[in-house]
């Protein structure tokens, strides 16, 4: 058996530490691998993640012009593709095509090489979805370690992974470890070359010293060269992952068709602001690529490039041990700024595109217009919310309409500010691509009947024509539609978990609820006709909770918004929604697909929406801002936040004072959607998991029209006077 020796280095650019000394960790890695190669012509050094060599470019010019040296010579092999070493689990699917495409273009334009062996050894688990990615963006293999053997076996470490959508790379799971702690390798050799099939004639063999970077030693090297023959029946080569699948491409292979799972599933959960604003944050630069394709114009490709460079934070802060959560309590400061600088980047192309096409594109009219451009490549139709600006005028009888004059219904909400501007929302449906203009009229309405109110809001109920939600103290009490049970109570409790961050040793949350949401009051915020509101101020452990449900005109949907000033230690939240039995399983979102799983305790990570069957209908809870969750008989549970210490594997250090920081501390916001319908297909919920960040845009144009001069300052808040007495 041929045994491929692979040199590399583990480098976490964060973890235990913050990224300034994950780019000090970078430089030594590179100049020790380097000084190896120059030391020894047989040895090879593998090195993926495009983050590290531009910085090591940005940093030390001569050490990156060495390293263009070696891999023209062939001694150091770029793999991987990729900017970082993600988490697999938690990125949207723009996410994961970005990580690819940017890093393979990355190595392209520096090396002229373009890699097709996807390199994540370090990450917690691995969806079913993952090979269908892979192969759609050129890649032929995929190497990882986790999960181990022990929690998911594999029938050989090299196998054909087929996803659920027909596409498949080759895997490799690397046993036993892609580290080495020790200058002797025989228990590495020997331990790899016992897992390997030995029909395949072939094996990896992993080694170098990490996780903090470090790389081959001269005793690794000079131990491989002295013991190259030593073994009987096998050969010791230093060698590359692309070498190794270049030789068994044409073996026959055992196939796998199921997701890599189970690793840390207290990663699913914790550090929820670092998700959030991640999913949302990838979520919104994919409508920016959409808006700027649409309409764009000639500026079309500088947007393009503008775009490309906010994606890079993105996919920096993909990093496993950032989206899992993982760090240190001061990198979290980092990594809030560059979620916030591509957000922010995002926001800018978006303003600048669409208001360069309302000036090319949208007529004046002697009203105030609302612009609507739905960027999405499909039509959208549903409730358009917007505060338009009245120069601090009341909305009085002013009306919409559509530029032909017809009339269209809206309601007036509350809005942002507590006094000056009025917030509304009315019904529109849009083509894809399509831009449409809604006046806000101060001439006379024409007489019109009143519209139907089919909602209704109280303190006890909140229901529409289809869709009826009972309400207590601890939340929603039963859900029904069209009259027969849909759910039972959908409420909150919090669960002691005094697992570590990791939750290293477990797949599930085993341990008690040791507090449930109770004693709450709903006051209703709005009462038709186009969306109902009710809202749940309430107490929950050391926390706070503000709950708002919300439904709209014609909509089988229960919108779900929980906002939660969270103050709990070593506790989880959860929401649960009891089912009227328990269904033979759930359908799961994952990046660019789905996939079934059978009912139990266990914790399973979700990307954006999960369905279950109940009497013939199908149920799906769609969001953007939890991760996690497991379907127990009829229990089916979100775990929403989690408390355990920041990077904490479990015990305790040896210098140690009793001050802790603990995760998610502070105020978390969570968008949950209960759809209810005959079928909801897969493609449809990705969908409605992608809109409900990418909403159409909403802008204001005043041209054409005069404008009536402010009031003066005195005046302002002089109505707000009288009526607070």
């Amino acid at each position: 058996m041929l045994v491929h020796m692979i040199g590399n280095a583990h480098v976490d650019p964060v973890w235990l530490w913050s990224w300034p000394a994950g780019v000090d960790e970078a430089l030594a890695t590179f100049r020790a691998a380097a000084d190896r190669c120059d030391e020894y012509p047989q040895f090879i050094f593998t090195r993926g993640e495009a983050w590290l060599y531009r910085w090591v470019a940005r940093v030390d010019p001569a050490l990156s012009a060495r390293v263009d040296e070696l891999v023209e010579r062939g001694q150091w092999h770029v793999t991987g593709g990729m900017v970082v070493q993600p988490d697999a689990n938690l990125p949207s699917e723009a996410g994961w095509r970005r990580q690819l495409r940017h890093g393979r273009r990355y190595f392209g334009e520096r090396f002229g090489i373009v890699p097709t062996v996807a390199y994540n050894v370090d990450t917690f688990g691995h969806p079913a979805s993952l090979p269908d990615l892979l192969a759609s963006e050129g890649f032929g293999a995929y190497v990882f370690h986790r999960p181990h053997p022990d929690r998911v076996p594999l029938p050989a470490p090299a196998f054909r992974w087929r996803g659920k959508g027909g596409g498949e790379v080759l895997g490799f799971r690397i046993v036993p470890s892609y580290v080495t702690r020790s200058d002797d390798l025989r228990e590495q050799v020997l331990r790899t070359a016992e897992a390997a099939a030995p029909e395949l004639g072939h094996a990896m063999c992993f080694y170098g010293v990490g996780d903090h970077g470090g790389g081959p030693t001269r005793a690794n090297i000079e131990w491989i060269l002295e013991h190259a023959q030593a073994f009987d029946g096998l050969e010791l080569r230093f060698s590359t992952p692309q070498a190794f699948f270049d030789a068994i491409a044409s073996s026959a292979l055992p196939e796998v068709d199921c997701e890599l799972q189970h690793t840390f599933p207290g990663c699913y959960s914790v550090m929820h602001d670092v998700k959030r604003r991640q999913r949302r944050g990838e979520l919104a630069l994919d409508r920016c690529e959409r808006v700027i394709d649409l309409v764009g114009g000639p500026e079309r490709a500088a947007l393009h490039a503008r775009l490309d460079a906010a994606w890079e934070d993105l996919l920096f802060c993909q990093f496993h041990d950032i989206l899992a959560g993982t760090a240190i309590p001061p990198a979290w400061e980092a990594v809030a700024a560059m979620q916030g600088r591509a957000a922010i980047a995002g926001e800018e192309l978006l303003v600048e595109a669409t208001r360069r096409h309302a000036v090319a594109c949208v007529p004046p009219a002697p009203f105030l217009q609302l612009v609507v451009v739905n960027a999405d490549d499909a039509p959208w139709e549903g409730l358009v919310e917007a505060e338009p600006w009245l120069e601090f005028a009341p909305w009085g009888e002013r009306r919409l309409s559509a530029p032909d004059g017809t009339p269209i219904p809206f309601q007036l909400v509350q809005p942002e500010a507590q006094a000056l501007t009025s917030r509304v929302v009315f019904p529109l449906a849009l083509r894809e691509g399509e831009t449409a203009r809604v006046l806000v009229r101060t001439d006379p309405a024409p007489a019109l009947a009143p519209a139907p109110n089919e909602l209704a809001a109280s303190p006890q109920l909140l229901g529409s024509r289809r869709l009826r939600a009972g309400l207590d103290g601890g939340g929603v009490s039963r859900l029904l539609l069209d009259g027969a049970p849909l759910t039972g109570r959908i409420g909150l409790h919090l669960r002691h978990d005094a697992s570590d961050t990791w939750t290293w040793d477990a797949d599930r949350f085993p341990e008690p609820v040791d507090a449930t949401l109770a004693g709450g009051a709903w006051a209703v915020e709005e009462s038709g006709p186009l969306r109902a509101r009710v809202r749940l101020d309430a107490t929950l452990g050391a926390s706070r909770v503000r709950w708002t449900l919300s439904l709209h005109a014609g909509e089988p949907c229960l919108r779900m918004l929980l906002e939660v000033l969270w103050a709990e230690r070593l506790r989880a939240l959860q929401l649960t929604v009891t089912l009227p039995q328990p269904p033979a399983g759930h359908t799961d979102g994952l990046p660019g697909g789905a996939v079934r799983r059978d009912p139990g305790p266990i914790e399973w990570p979700v990307c954006g929406w999960s369905r279950v069957s109940v009497s013939g209908t199908d149920l799906a809870l769609v969001t953007p801002d939890a991760y996690s969750l497991s379907l127990d008989g009829a229990s089916w549970q979100w775990t929403l936040l989690r408390s355990p210490k920041m990077a904490w594997g479990g015990g305790r250090p040896p210098v140690y004072g009793g001050r802790d920081v603990h995760t998610d501390q502070g105020e978390h916001a969570f968008q949950l959607d209960l759809h209810a319908r005959p079928a909801l297909a897969a493609a449809e919920l990705h969908r409605a998991a992608r809109r409900q960040c990418q909403p159409p845009i909403v802008l204001q144009r005043s041209e054409g029209m005069e404008r009536a001069p402010a009031p003066e300052s005195a005046e302002l808040f002089a109505p707000i006077r009288r009526r607070d007495g």
